[in-house]
């Protein structure tokens, strides 16, 4: 398991690959084919059964009042998609990614849209140089399985967090034989392969230990094979209702093993 040092030195090179997007070499065969495969049929499928607007929607509800919140918007790149409206609507918010072109980008919007009580920063979350603490939230779409060192990354969060403060989190999984197959597959092409650490059980259980785990939803579980379902020269309306029972299983599942099928998950985490 690599140390804190170890981690500072691949976030350096993390750093130059999100500054070098959009003037990166071709992509190879294998990532040209997982790129379009979910840019185009999984992307539709998204769309089509409101997945990705829903995972939204949640954390607009689990977001709440945040006029008296300080919230931290972690790995947020140029910004997500909640990135301004929790930086309009915060008490303080304060979004950081490696990326200082990225977040530049996200200082710019900040300021065209005159948010007061809103920055964006350059900084690396385990660097001693974030030294900000004390937060509300901490919203993590799509990061925290960038940390192969996960008990450091809990050991930050909590550092960070006030006392019951909570963490939403949306992050790809590896809990099911067909996903790791097809992963370990892919990852030997894959260029950011040094920071992709999708969750597994053993760190579905860490989570589970060290907070308390208010909301779990599942997303692409029972329904992930609802995309190939949905090529099939069937019956719209057939196709349109058995797939969205498979979404609705996988959304509102029951306890924490049920998410072991699924391609993601997004969490509501609370500090205790």
């Amino acid at each position: 398991m690599k140390n804190t040092e170890d981690i500072l030195e691949i976030n350096k090179r993390q750093k130059e690959f999100y500054n070098e997007e959009g003037k990166k070499p071709e992509k190879n065969i294998a990532s040209k084919l997982w790129s379009s495969f979910r840019n185009g049929a999984l992307s539709d499928f998204r769309k089509k059964f409101d997945i990705k607007d829903r995972v939204y929607d949640e954390h607009k509800i689990w977001l709440g009042d945040m006029s008296d919140k300080k919230i931290l918007d972690l790995g947020c790149l140029r910004g997500n998609a909640l990135s301004l409206y929790m930086a309009q609507h915060a008490k303080e918010y304060i979004g950081i990614d490696l990326s200082d072109v990225a977040i530049a980008h996200l200082q710019k919007n900040i300021e065209k849209h005159d948010y007061p009580n809103a920055r964006a920063l350059a900084v690396d979350f385990l660097s001693p140089e974030f030294h900000q603490t004390d937060f509300d939230i901490i919203y993590a779409y799509g990061v925290l399985h960038h940390f192969e060192n996960f008990d450091l990354l809990v050991s930050r969060l909590k550092e960070k967090l006030k006392p019951g403060g909570i963490i939403i989190s949306y992050d790809p999984l590896e809990t099911s034989v067909p996903i790791k197959i097809l992963r370990s597959i892919y990852r030997p092409f894959q260029d950011d392969k040094d920071w992709e650490w999708p969750f597994t059980k053993n760190v579905i259980q860490k989570i589970n230990n060290n907070f308390k785990i208010e909301e779990i939803r599942g997303v692409l579980g029972r329904s992930k094979y609802g995309v190939l379902l949905n090529l099939l020269p069937l019956g719209n309306n057939y196709k349109s209702r058995v797939i969205a029972k498979m979404v609705e299983k996988d959304w509102n599942i029951k306890k924490i093993e049920d998410i072991y099928p699924c391609m993601h998950t997004t969490m509501l985490l609370r500090k205790v």
